[in-house]
């Protein structure tokens, strides 16, 4: 490679490397609409239904053939299996989950919400499971039924810190 294209190329790179990344999407304030606020608030109760160790409450934040897309275990495709699946670790761990919600569109009697949380997990007394905290992304689409928006799907995936270099 000649001087001339080392050079230029040493300098792209540096232009590349240096330009401001994109910053992450604004956070949507749920609490101005009685809806977006509903649907928050059932992600919530369900952490709260966990840490009390309370299988009918935790079911019922879901619709019958609901699905949970989670990073950990197989496709749960039912309020039954899902409530099977989470359960058991109802003994194990205590959790606390701080959701920002990025977007929220409501169509009909569907919704959609697609988010970032942070999941923070303590053995609960006597049990030996590792403290842990993650960053993840997260979609759910609610399904109204009755007054009641229910969770119909919900996936999570690991996210990078934000302003984390994505490319590492």
């Amino acid at each position: 490679m000649s001087l001339g294209k080392l050079s230029f190329s040493l300098c792209f790179i540096t232009l590349l490397w240096s330009a401001p990344s994109i910053s992450d999407p604004a956070i949507i304030d749920v609490g101005s609409d009685a809806d977006h606020a509903a649907m928050k608030a059932q992600l919530e109760g369900v952490i709260d239904a966990y840490n009390a160790a309370n299988p009918e409450a935790f079911r019922s934040a879901y619709t019958e053939d609901a699905w949970v897309i989670s990073m950990r275990r197989p496709i749960k495709a039912s309020r039954e299996e899902i409530t099977a699946a989470f359960t058991p670790g109802m003994s194990k761990y205590l959790f606390k989950t701080e959701l920002d919600v990025l977007d929220i569109e409501v169509h009909g009697d569907i919704a959609y919400m697609i988010g970032r949380s942070k999941l923070t997990g303590v053995p609960r007394e006597g049990a030996t499971v590792p403290a842990f905290v993650e960053e993840r992304i997260y979609t759910a689409i609610f399904k109204r039924e009755g007054e009641a928006w229910l969770i119909h799907r919900h996936m999570e995936s690991t996210s990078p810190t934000s302003g984390s270099d994505q490319s590492e």
